[in-house]
């Protein structure tokens, strides 16, 4: 027989295992809220009408989920908190409809991604949604929405997903920055951007990130060099271009691209220029850090792009990084770049992602970026403007991720985490890495979602290339989901204060820290629904 539910946003509906339902939700006035529609049908059904009743279907829209493997459950030993231990096929993908239609597998459970958002009136809103297939009887789910009179404060945090450049142009077989790809890639951080990301990597050169020694990756470079003459002279133009539009899309800060490679601060990123009318690359594997060419080559960038980015009122909103995740073993490499990059630029902010304490205790880093493996030691000293970040590493312990062999409250708990612990800001290095392992080669996000075995399926992309532009995934509308509960309890303080909002959480089993937390749905509704009824009274 046909089925139909309401399902909750933090339910992953599986092919072939009924689904839990749920019938009715709370929202914030100017919060966006998802919830999903389940269905089966005992035949393959494609364009299935559907019909919408509410006196707040305006507000509405929806999309297919769709399905993908999720082959890298865990690169080390799990704890056996995640929604399988074995590789299966995942809901993530949510893909536009054509024409607003749905479709079905035969004998399988499919799903529809609803998403409720705009200025709602206050008070319950009932919700029938019809499924109309050409040979079967209407299918009719209905769901409650109640919104709360009163909206979430804006907070400061600093989002950053990290953008990859060279993804678009494989995986669409276009010229880096030509006029097809601008309109797709545009669209990519439009999409980054309505999901709480403010400030983007900017490629002033081709990021020296997750590459193999000795390999690279295509170029994308938006400061020019010329080399005439024996003399550097460098053109700003593109690259200033660049960051005007995306901040008047809406991105605030700025991090520039490492200027020496991952890992260490070894070597120099890969930079071209035209010498004597020819494209050739200057730098790269070959060049050491602080060899004498490349630290030359920085003496004379660095004063210019300075003076340039203060001329254009963006220098304060600049970031720069050395080199992403030194070990300890290679502090003074990274001092030594450090030293270089300073002597030209005293008064920028550097902030790169790293586990070890040394490096902002000794001065290294203006913003520290630590990994929540490790920031305990950083959380002890009270470190100011802390951020956070996780990638692969992070797995095991409880530790929260947005796998995809993790349940989707694994994903959303982090907001509550940000909020206990007083994090700035959040970095994750994955926004759409459509590369193997160290780039060797380019790979189908939608038929490979682990780097081709090296990562946990889902570390590297949270959206999918579509026809023009992004995709999004299930586990990017739960992030932002865990960024709107970080706002809610920040307004929460407003009307309380903070060490009886902490004692709310507490309750709940929340604690400081990234591990300690309830691992079930209820308590986190719970928590939010004791919240959102304490803002309702003192307003």
């Amino acid at each position: 027989m046909p089925e139909i539910y309401s399902v909750s946003s933090l339910e992953k509906v599986l092919l072939h295992k009924k689904p839990r339902v749920e019938k009715r939700g709370k929202m914030a006035k100017n919060e966006t809220f998802s919830f999903q529609i389940a269905y089966k049908y005992n035949r393959f059904a494609n364009d299935i009408e559907v019909k919408i009743e509410s006196e707040i279907s305006d507000y509405i829209t929806y999309r297919q989920v769709e399905y993908v493997p999720c082959t890298s459950v865990n690169l080390w030993e799990g704890d056996g908190f995640c929604f399988s231990n074995e590789s299966f096929v995942c809901p993530d993908v949510l893909r536009p409809t054509r024409e607003g239609k749905l479709k079905s597998r035969a004998c399988a459970y499919s799903s529809a991604w609803f998403t409720v958002k705009g200025d709602l009136p206050v008070g319950k809103h009932k919700i029938k949604i019809t499924l109309q297939a050409q040979w079967c009887d209407p299918l009719v789910a209905e769901y409650e929405l109640e919104v709360l009179d009163f909206v979430l404060k804006d907070k400061e945090f600093v989002y950053t997903n990290w953008f990859h450049y060279d993804g678009i142009a494989n995986y669409y077989n276009l010229p880096v920055f030509s006029k097809k790809y601008n309109e797709i890639m545009y669209d990519f951080i439009e999409k980054a951007i309505a999901h709480g990301v403010n400030m983007l990597l900017i490629p002033m050169f081709t990021p020296p990130l997750d590459t193999r020694v000795g390999g690279e990756r295509k170029t994308v470079q938006l400061i020019d060099v010329y080399y005439n003459d024996g003399k550097y002279s460098f053109d700003f133009d593109r690259l200033i271009s660049f960051m005007k539009k995306v901040q008047s899309m809406g991105i605030e800060y700025f991090e520039m691209s490492h200027l020496f490679t991952q890992w260490g601060a070894k070597c120099a990123p890969k930079i071209v220029a035209t010498v004597d009318g020819k494209k050739k690359k200057i730098f790269g594997w070959k060049n050491g850090a602080i060899s004498t060419e490349y630290t030359e080559f920085l003496g004379e960038l660095l004063p210019k792009l300075r003076q340039r980015l203060i001329d254009e009122g963006f220098y304060s909103k600049c970031r720069f990084h050395l080199s992403d995740e030194p070990t300890e073993k290679c502090i003074e490499d990274y001092k030594k770049a450090h030293n270089v990059f300073k002597k030209s630029m005293p008064d920028a902010f550097i902030t790169d992602a790293l586990s070890h304490y040394d490096f902002y205790k000794d001065g290294l880093v203006d913003v520290a970026v630590c990994s929540i493996k490790a920031i305990d030691v950083f959380l002890e000293n009270k470190v100011e403007n802390l951020f956070a970040y996780y990638c692969c590493a992070e797995s095991g312990d409880y530790y929260p991720n947005r796998y995809m062999a993790y349940t989707s409250l694994r994903n959303r708990v982090i907001g509550i985490q940000f909020y206990l612990n007083n994090i700035s800001g959040f970095l994750q290095w994955g926004y759409n890495f459509y590369n193997s392992v160290l780039s060797d080669e380019p790979i189908d996000p939608y038929m490979i979602t682990d780097g081709g075995g090296g990562y946990q399926s889902g570390d590297a992309f949270i959206v999918y290339p579509g026809k023009n532009g992004a995709y999004d995934s299930i586990r990017h509308e739960v992030f932002y989901d865990a960024l709107q509960d970080m706002k809610l309890f920040y307004t929460l303080e407003e009307k309380i204060g903070r060490e009886a909002v902490e004692a709310l959480l507490h309750k709940y089993g929340y604690e400081k820290g990234f591990r300690t937390y309830p691992h079930d749905e209820k308590s986190l509704l719970k928590v939010r629904q004791e919240a959102q009824k304490i803002l309702c009274e003192k307003q």
